[in-house]
């Protein structure tokens, strides 16, 4: 029997009133692939939408097993990498159960990020293949002649679309160049017989920051991938019963993202329809796709919602769930106000798999209140009561269930609007939520050290760093076991929490070298190292400044103390454009000025806070001195 687990934390109370179990385990000794052969198996009607098109799960998983076949006639052996520059799309996700199929590692990039930082991701991984869509075509033939790839597999969008278009010659590679579609259709499905160690095995190198051409690469085994799935099925409770192979989801994030990677999974293992948005930043084809499909959820960074909310949005009434970046309360009632919908917020971190917080909040507001709450929970228990709901909501379809559904939710937000106003709802706003099942969590005094709280004592209203462990934590950073890793198991997050009566987890400080643009993360150590290999650099601080366009995300700010010998000789935008070929686009900095004198703390470190502080009055126009 399994041992009943973390009964007296504070967010058990909630667990119980969701209806989450307080464990999971155990999780299935199974590849990750095995997520899509249920998909196939349980819900063959519903599938991946994509430009007008939908391909089956049974249709996918064919694919899938053609490449993995295909992969393995290259000569790729168990273990070999995969390399990807993919955007969310059907092809991502077909090369990523495929990889998964073959024993191979998946090492998704992004076309976004500058060919030396890509350069050096296949350098460090040694991925022996490389997948890639059309447009980035320029970006796999600089990689294939400066890295050891032996062969490159070719994509357009528009290969699963309503409008194909037909294939071109490949040239310009020095090593074997295949279009993706025509090798599918010369391969039959006979993927390989092999056997995984599902703790051991990786399905994934997933490389974090890539802000500079030094980011880390988390090792995911399949083990991480299939818990992490499981952990998040369960993060609505028990109303997860009703919903299997009954809804659809939009998917606007990257799924090269830890998030949206780890969604794409999630949603699949649920056997959901999947909206695939290949363009994170086109949220007018988002809007389009929701009202034509009616999808229940939209899975999203802060960014969209943003965007979305400050449009008039009536008839799109959404569930939304936002991760990678704060989520400001702001946006959450503006799109509420805008759309009749809602959005929940998560967090994780590319250790993690990444998912290890949700916020359940406005489930408990829109049931009426954790009473309400209790008795659906209760009545959804009853034996065999779920199974006929869940029955009922498939014969109804995916586009019907969605559009009663969020109807529905929308006039129980209307109705407890005016409570929530007055702040008298147990909804929770600006605060990450509650840990999934079998997260182990630590809280660590930030200046001592001190343990403050852990699984056998965990009181309320402390505020330290955050430590995490479980299922889904990373095997270590490639290619080291137990690299980032503490000696007990944990992953010191750098973020600063508070934890309240309810066991919800509020960020109140981020890791002070991090910089948040729309999303994306910047580490500020890592763009300062690059500008101290200019000559003409003594001092140099990256900061980031709140962007008063886009509520929750920032501008990347760089102070500068040129030498004395070259204080006449260079400008600011000679910085931006030496930074513009050795970042991602993202991290290419908003504005650089100079000083005279770097403030510096009495013990003669950089003074970020007063760098920060000289930002914000250099963006105002003000003095820097």
């Amino acid at each position: 029997m399994t041992k009943r687990r973390g009964t007296n934390l504070p967010w058990s109370r909630e667990y119980r009133i969701l209806g989450i179990p307080n464990t999971l385990e155990p999780y299935p000794d199974k590849p990750a692939y095995d997520i899509l052969d249920q998909a196939a198996k349980k819900h063959p009607k519903r599938g991946l939408i994509q430009m007008g098109t939908m391909l089956s799960y049974p249709e996918v998983r064919d694919i899938a097993y053609r490449l993995a076949t295909a992969l393995t006639r290259f000569g790729l052996q168990k273990g070999d990498r995969v390399a990807t520059l993919l955007p969310t799309s059907i092809q991502f996700i077909i090369a990523d159960y495929a990889i998964s199929r073959a024993g191979l590692v998946h090492v998704p990039c992004s076309s976004l990020e500058p060919v030396k930082h890509l350069q050096h991701k296949l350098n460090e991984s040694h991925p022996r293949v490389l997948i890639a869509i059309e447009e980035a075509l320029p970006e796999a033939q600089t990689l294939a002649r400066k890295t050891h790839l032996e062969q490159v597999i070719v994509t357009s969008l528009s290969d699963y679309s309503d409008t194909p278009k037909p294939t071109s010659f490949l040239t310009g590679f020095t090593c074997g160049a295949h279009w993706l579609t025509q090798l599918i259709s010369e391969t039959p499905c006979e993927p390989p017989d092999l056997s995984l160690d599902t703790d051991r095995d990786l399905e994934m190198i997933l490389f974090t920051g890539g802000t500079t051409g030094l980011p880390k690469g988390c090792m995911l085994t399949h083990r991480n991938i299939y818990s992490n799935s499981i952990q998040n099925s369960w993060a609505f409770g028990r109303s997860n019963r009703l919903f299997k192979g009954s809804i659809t989801a939009l998917l606007g994030l990257p799924l090269f993202h830890s998030y949206g990677h780890m969604i794409m999974h999630t949603m699949t293992l649920e056997g959901y329809n999947q909206i695939l948005i290949p363009d994170a930043r086109d949220t007018e084809a988002m809007v389009d796709m929701i009202r034509t499909h009616y999808p229940l959820l939209q899975l999203g960074v802060p960014a969209q919602f943003m965007k979305m909310a400050a449009e008039k949005l009536k008839g799109i009434a959404v569930l939304g769930v936002s991760g990678s970046a704060p989520l400001p309360p702001s946006a959450q009632k503006t799109f509420e106000k805008n759309s009749g919908g809602a959005i929940m917020e998560g967090y994780g971190l590319s250790e993690m798999s990444p998912c290890t917080h949700l916020n359940p909040s406005l489930l408990l507001r829109v049931a009426g209140g954790r009473f309400p709450q209790r008795i659906l929970t209760f009545t959804l228990g009853i034996p065999g009561l779920s199974f006929l709901l869940n029955r009922c909501l498939r014969l109804m379809g995916p586009k019907a269930v969605g559009y009663v559904i969020t109807r529905g939710i929308a006039l129980l937000l209307m109705l407890s609007s005016r409570s929530a106003a007055k702040g008298k709802t147990p909804e929770k706003l600006g605060t990450t939520g509650i840990p999934l099942p079998d997260t182990d969590i630590r809280i660590m005094d930030t200046a001592s050290g001190t343990l403050l709280a852990d699984k056998d004592h965990f009181p309320p209203g402390i505020r330290g760093e955050m430590l995490l462990k479980g299922p889904q934590r990373m095997r270590g950073y490639w290619p080291e076991d137990k690299a980032g890793i503490d000696d007990e198991g944990y992953i010191h997050t750098g973020d600063v929490v508070t934890v309240d009566d309810d066991g919800y987890f509020t960020i109140v400080d981020r890791t002070k070298d991090m910089i948040n643009v729309s999303g994306y993360k910047v580490y500020s150590r890592e763009v300062d190292d690059i500008l101290y290999s200019h000559p003409a650099i003594e001092h140099a601080a990256t900061v980031g400044v709140p962007d008063i366009k886009r509520e929750g995300s920032e501008r990347v700010i760089i102070c500068l103390q040129p030498k004395a010998s070259h204080k006449d000789r260079v400008t600011p935008d000679e910085f931006i454009e030496f930074l513009k070929e050795r970042v991602a686009r993202y991290a290419i900095p908003k504005s650089v000025f100079f000083v005279d004198e770097m403030p510096l703390t009495d013990v003669q470190k950089l003074d970020k806070k007063k760098v920060r502080e000289l930002a914000r009055r250099h963006l105002e126009g003000g003095p820097t001195h």
